[in-house]
């Protein structure tokens, strides 16, 4: 059963959530939360449902701009990492911008959503953005994921520490040849 853009703002009133509405209901809304650390205070999450109602979206947008940095391979790694830890939800970035953004999608084919799926949707994208920001952050300031970094006895993070800088290597190699050719 789909979900109308004005169904999903009541749902989202049901929840709790100030919400700021676009201009168009198609477009959907913005709710803003407060995030845990300094240097990042809000999270604004875009939520809406598609143009036929069967997918609920909750992204958190212009969470970060890289277009170009030397760390950027290990940044892509480390948002690789953040997926695989949650099956929830899904990183992505923008080519043509450096948009790196989280999403995360709620199917809505055989029932209409409630307010708490509303809401936990809505809730995971900016928990999902507000946990990875630290480290994300820190690769941008130093080069190094800390993730990696800490914890050196366990087996799992030398290996990944291991493959990390194989992927730096092979990754330099093919810059260095393009470059060249």
């Amino acid at each position: 059963m789909p979900c109308t853009p004005d169904r999903l703002l009541e749902l989202l009133d049901e929840g709790g959530f100030r919400h700021w509405n676009a201009p168009d209901p198609e477009d959907g809304c913005l709710v803003a939360f407060m995030g845990r650390h300094m240097t990042r205070p809000t999270i604004i999450v875009h939520v809406r449902v598609d143009s036929d109602g069967t997918v609920l979206t909750a992204m958190v947008t212009a969470f970060l701009r890289v277009l170009e940095h030397p760390s950027l391979p290990v940044l892509m790694q480390a948002m690789l990492h953040e997926a695989y830890l949650t099956n929830l939800g899904q990183w992505e970035m923008d080519p043509s911008d450096g948009e790196v953004r989280v999403t995360v999608q709620l199917p809505l084919f055989d029932a209409e959503p409630t307010a708490r799926q509303v809401a936990r949707t809505v809730t995971a994208a900016a928990h999902l953005a507000d946990r990875a920001w630290p480290r994300l952050l820190s690769i941008l300031e130093t080069g190094e994921d800390p993730v990696l970094t800490e914890d050196a006895d366990d087996p799992a993070r030398q290996e990944l520490r291991r493959l990390q800088m194989r992927m730096q290597e092979l990754l330099r190699t093919q810059s260095s040849e393009t470059k060249h050719n």
